[in-house]
C-alpha cells in the first residue's frame, strides 16, 4: 500500500470504501500499521493545527469586503488608458489667418464666394469620428465600471465565505458523531453480549445518551448533538428491531465470525435529524439545510442528501411499513428522534 493511501487515511480524505479497504489491510499487516503510526507521529503538529482550525474556523478580518472594493476601484481608475486632452481651441479668426499665411490654397470668404490660389491643391477636411466625450463624462463611466466589478467581487467573496462556513458546520457535526462512536464502542466492549445501549418499549430514542454518560463512556463536556446547530440539536438513535416472535432487540457489536445476516458495519446507528423532505412527520429537522450526517456501526460517517442509506437501501427514518418504530427485521434500520418509541 502506498504512502498516498496512508496519508489520505490519516487526513480523512478517503471515501468510505477506500477507508474500509485501508483498515482491512492494516488489520492484516502489522508492518503497515507501524508505518501508519510513524506517519501519524510525524504529522502530529499538522494534525493538531488542522483540528484546531476546523473546530474554530477563522473569521475574515473586519472590513475585508470594503477594502477589496476600494482596491479594485483604485486599480481600475489608475490603470485604465485615457486619451490625451485636446489642445485649447484658438479663435476662428486666428486659425483662418495662420492657415492663409502658412499654406497657399483656397480661401473662402462666404457662402458661394471663394478665392483660389493658382497651383495650390485644396486641403482635405480632417477625419473625425465625432466629438470627443467630455472628461467628466469619461470619469463617470470609469466609476460605474469599477463599481460593477467591485460588487461582483463582493458577491463572489460573500458566497465563498457562506459555503465555507456551511462546510465547517458539517465537518464539526461529523467529528462529534465520531466521538459518539467511540463512546458506543466502549459501551459495547463492557457489555457481556456486546450490545449497544438498548431502547426498551417504554423508553424513547434519546435515552441512549444517559446510558453512555452514566457509565463514563463519553468525555467530559460532550453533548450528544450537532455542534453546527444553533441549539446543539441532539442526534437520532436506533430504535432496534423485532424478532419473528415479537421480541424487541437492539443492535450489537458486529462479529466478523458470526453467521450471515447478523449485525454488520453498514447498519446505521445514529445520525442527524432528517431533512424537511426526508422527515416522517412533524419535528426538528437537520441543521444542514440539505444533507444529513449518518454514523454507521463500523465507525464511518457519511454525509447524504437521501434517507435511503440503510443496508438494503431502505429509509433509515421509517421501518418497512413506513412507520416510525422498531424495524420489522434485523436489516430494517430505523433511527428515531427524541420522543420516538420502538
Amino acid at each position: 500500500m502506498s504512502d498516498e493511501d496512508l496519508l489520505g487515511y490519516v487526513l480523512d480524505l478517503l471515501t468510505p470504501e477506500e477507508r474500509a479497504a485501508v483498515e482491512t489491510r492494516l488489520s492484516l499487516a502489522p508492518e503497515l500499521a507501524a508505518r501508519l503510526d510513524r506517519m501519524r507521529r510525524s504529522l502530529s503538529p499538522l494534525l493538531a493545527g488542522t483540528t484546531a482550525e476546523r473546530d474554530n474556523p477563522p473569521e475574515p478580518p473586519p472590513g475585508l469586503a470594503v477594502r477589496a472594493i476600494a482596491r479594485v476601484a483604485q486599480h481600475v481608475v489608475a490603470h485604465e488608458p485615457r486619451p490625451a486632452r485636446p489642445a485649447p481651441r484658438e479663435p476662428a479668426v486666428m486659425a483662418l489667418l495662420r492657415g492663409f499665411a502658412d499654406a497657399p490654397g483656397e480661401l473662402e470668404f462666404g457662402s458661394g464666394t471663394r478665392a483660389k490660389v493658382p497651383g495650390a491643391a485644396r486641403p482635405a477636411p480632417p477625419v473625425s469620428d465625432g466629438p470627443e466625450p467630455a472628461p467628466g463624462r469619461r470619469l463617470r463611466a470609469e466609476i460605474v465600471v469599477a463599481a460593477g466589478i467591485a460588487f461582483l467581487a463582493f458577491g463572489l467573496v460573500t458566497s465563498g465565505i457562506a459555503k465555507a462556513r456551511q462546510q465547517q458546520r458539517v465537518y464539526a457535526c461529523q467529528n462529534s458523531l465520531r466521538g459518539l462512536h467511540t463512546g458506543l464502542s466502549g459501551y459495547a466492549d463492557s457489555d457481556p453480549q456486546g450490545r449497544y445501549p438498548q431502547i426498551d418499549p417504554a423508553a424513547t430514542a434519546d435515552t441512549f445518551a444517559a446510558s453512555l454518560g452514566e457509565q463514563g463512556h463519553l468525555p467530559a463536556g460532550y453533548r450528544p448533538g450537532c455542534p453546527g446547530a444553533d441549539a446543539f440539536v441532539a442526534y437520532t438513535y436506533t430504535l432496534g428491531f423485532r424478532e419473528p416472535d415479537g421480541r424487541l432487540l437492539g443492535l450489537r457489536r458486529p462479529d466478523p465470525a458470526g453467521p450471515e445476516g447478523t449485525e454488520h458495519d453498514t447498519m446505521p446507528i445514529s445520525a442527524d435529524f432528517p431533512t424537511a423532505r426526508a422527515a416522517p412527520g412533524d419535528g426538528p429537522v437537520s441543521p444542514h439545510s440539505g444533507c444529513m450526517n449518518v454514523l454507521f456501526v463500523g465507525g464511518n460517517v457519511r454525509a447524504t442528501t437521501s434517507p435511503f442509506v440503510g443496508p438494503n437501501g431502505d429509509d433509515i427514518y421509517r421501518n418497512a411499513f413506513g412507520h416510525v418504530g422498531a424495524g420489522m427485521n434485523r436489516s430494517d434500520a430505523v433511527l428515531g428522534r427524541p420522543g420516538d418509541r420502538p
